[in-house]
């Protein structure tokens, strides 16, 4: 026999909670089905057709009218808490592997987890409420329709082969067939949904919880019953109690349907042995199926847009950049320097524009938050309403993780692989079978993708088709006979002709959306980027001579160099701003550092009335300086080579980390044991 020793608490407003949602009339109402409705359903069962429903765990007081229980979320305290029993093991606790516990070890406590407000509505669109307001808003008008409503049922399925080496004989095998118990949301439908039933493809889930670092060493309600560790981490030697052992967590999903999703319980087959890695343990046991379909919808047409602009140039005037400091004309008897220099530059600025669009589709408002900060008035790091009392907190309205349009389909074995429980008193194990090597169970479940062998009858689960379609009432439904999971974030591409899904890597108009680090922006982000090039000139001067007598040589002249060469005698003792000086471009210079400030200056006397002056300057951006010497940079005469490309534009949105899928999963074997008790 399996025992399972685990507790779970449920306070006994959550139990009248769930109570009252049995009972209420008014939230659900069983309708009566139609005879062609249930013509084309077999086997034995309850239908169930929820109508104008909503809930939400409210704290202890007094009864509420509806719009007291919509309007004021600071009493949704009503909780599950989740307390673990039991020491831990040395395996869990010795962290430090010497083979005892001691101050050396990582403080490892057990999880306290009190799961507050859980709601479940019709959804508002609000990423930051955990249900709407009104009746009208929060009201799910009817949940499945009377042709395809929630079924608890038992059946029979004959020719479900077991584990042994020997296929099942027919349909009358008795050692091939399986009872099980069922519960059956209602299923995904195909094409245009059923008016009457479409508020179930529009469903909103809220909550907050408070997670604990439980002392292991403290009983259930002491007051330092989450006091656990140094400021390290460590067990230490004494106890920081102000060390934040919580987490603070609330989730809102908007617009997802459970459609599609089908629990099994059942009582395994037998023939399996300790041969081919299979084991005993699987034969008539409690096993466990399940198809879980958490679905936002398609997201083949959610895409971002990128518009790239034609890039412009314009060009600046020119600007001084450095002269040497004036010390004087020559004279007769020697020059006062032998040389002079001055530099000025002209900047032309190509400027590249473009826009990130946010998708206008409605899959936007199909958004899985999940969000810690929280905002208004702060409570204690160790401070729950289920143990201190208060009220609900208010979190921040934009913070947190966002997953657009998430699409979940998790097959979790089936009645030819179950899914099976095991404990050994203390800790407990959860097991996918293996599928065995015998063509009649693993030629159920792989895929040929290549489509050139039929007899492989597996498929994958995802928003487009989950297995074999089923017809009720006229209208086409998705099955539930795929034995492959799909998980998708965000924009996505299928391939109908190989039922596949893959993640929308983007392209030149177009960027992919699925997760963000807060919010992503709404409308229309401008992107520019500037890009500059320069062009350098210089004057040159040296000191000039000439034979001023039949003895003495003279000095008072200048020598400009003009970019074709030098002119001698441009002018005689005058300053540096003479006139007959041209300029010259030049590929570098050495004598301006362009990357660096630079002080400015002017020369109260530059010659010709007038003034030479130096502004200060800034480092300038996009200056190429290498080896000590500043270059001339000319823009590409085709300006569209700077034209911004589709990843620079959405780079410009830094929290927009793209979709991402996982398609065609298929579970061989998977077996998932705790340790810390």
């Amino acid at each position: 026999m399996t025992t399972l020793n685990y507790t779970v608490r449920f306070r006994k407003t959550v139990l009248a909670s769930l109570i009252g949602l049995c009972v209420s009339q008014s939230s659900f109402a069983l309708e009566e089905l139609s005879d062609a409705g249930l013509s084309e359903t077999t086997g034995e069962g309850i239908a169930i057709l929820p109508q104008n429903t909503y809930m939400v765990f409210r704290g202890a007081g007094a009864n509420e009218t509806s719009n007291q229980i919509l309007t004021d979320r600071t009493k949704d305290t009503g909780y599950i808490n989740y307390v673990p029993v039991g020491p831990l093991s040395m395996t869990a606790a010795d962290t430090n592997k010497n083979g005892s516990i001691d101050s050396g070890d990582r403080a490892v406590g057990k999880a306290d987890i009190f799961l507050y407000g859980l709601a479940l509505s019709k959804s508002d669109n609000d990423t930051n409420t955990r249900i709407a307001s009104t009746d009208t808003a929060a009201a799910i008008s009817s949940w499945g329709t009377a042709v395809n409503p929630w079924i608890f049922k038992v059946a029979t399925e004959n020719s479900v082969p077991n584990f042994s080496a020997t296929n099942c004989s027919g349909a009358t095998d008795p050692s091939c067939q399986v009872t099980y118990l069922a519960l059956e949301a209602p299923l995904y439908e195909v094409g245009t949904k059923d008016s009457v039933g479409i508020d179930a493809y529009k469903l909103k889930l809220g909550l907050w919880t408070d997670i604990f670092v439980r002392n292991p060493n403290k009983i259930n309600g002491a007051a330092d019953q989450f006091n656990y560790g140094d400021s390290n981490g460590l067990i230490g030697t004494s106890t920081d109690a102000s060390r934040a052992n919580r987490l603070r967590l609330q989730g809102v999903w908007n617009n997802f349907s459970l459609n599609g999703s089908r629990l099994q319980l059942f009582q395994t087959l037998g023939g399996a042995t300790s041969a081919g890695g299979m084991s005993p343990f699987y034969n008539d046991t409690l096993g466990f199926a399940g198809v879980v379909r958490l679905n936002s919808g398609d997201a083949s047409n959610l895409r971002a847009t990128i518009t790239s602009n034609t890039p412009t140039s314009s060009v600046g005037a020119w600007v001084n950049r450095y002269s040497t400091q004036y010390t004087g004309a020559p004279s007769n008897n020697s020059p006062s320097s032998d040389w002079l220099y001055r530099i000025r530059s002209q900047t032309t600025t190509v400027t590249s524009t473009g826009s990130w669009t946010a998708p206008t589709d409605n899959a936007m408002n199909n958004v899985l938050r999940l969000s810690t900060r929280e905002s208004g008035t702060g409570q204690g790091n160790l401070v729950t309403p289920a143990i201190n009392g208060g009220l609900a907190p208010t979190f921040d309205a934009n913070e947190g993780l966002y997953l657009y349009n998430p699409n979940i389909n998790l097959v979790l074995g089936s009645l030819y692989q179950p899914l099976v429980l095991s404990s050994d008193g203390k800790n407990f194990s959860l097991e996918l079978a293996r599928i065995p090597n015998k063509p009649e169970i693993y030629k159920k479940i792989y895929t040929d993708y290549s489509g050139t062998n039929n007899s492989y009858l597996g498929s994958t689960c995802n928003i487009y088709q989950c297995g074999t379609s089923v017809t009720l009432g006229g209208k086409t439904y998705q099955g539930s006979s795929a034995t492959h999971s799909s998980i998708s974030i965000g924009s996505t591409v299928y391939n109908a002709a190989t039922n596949t899904l893959e993640a929308f890597k983007g392209n030149s108009t177009q960027d992919a959306v699925g997760i963000s680090f807060g919010k992503l922006p709404t409308g229309t982000v401008g992107v520019t980027q500037t890009k500059n090039f320069y062009q350098l000139q210089n004057q040159e001067r040296r000191a000039g001579s000439y034979t001023c007598s039949l003895i003495f040589t003279c000095y008072d002249t200048w020598q400009y160099r003009t970019a074709t060469g030098w002119t001698g005698n441009a002018g005689s003792g005058l300053k540096f701003d003479s006139q007959g000086a041209n300029w010259a471009n030049i590929d570098s210079t050495s004598y301006y550092n362009p990357t660096v400030n630079n002080t400015g200056y002017s020369t109260t006397d530059a010659g010709n009335g007038t003034q030479f002056v130096v502004p200060a300057g800034t480092p300038l951006p996009d200056a190429l300086y290498n080896g000590g010497r500043w270059s001339t940079t000319t823009p590409n005469a085709d300006l569209n080579t700077y034209k911004l490309s589709s990843s620079q534009i959405s780079s410009s949105i830094s929290n927009n980390m793209g979709s991402a899928v996982i398609d065609g999963v298929l579970i061989q074997h998977l077996k998932l044991t705790t340790k810390g008790l």
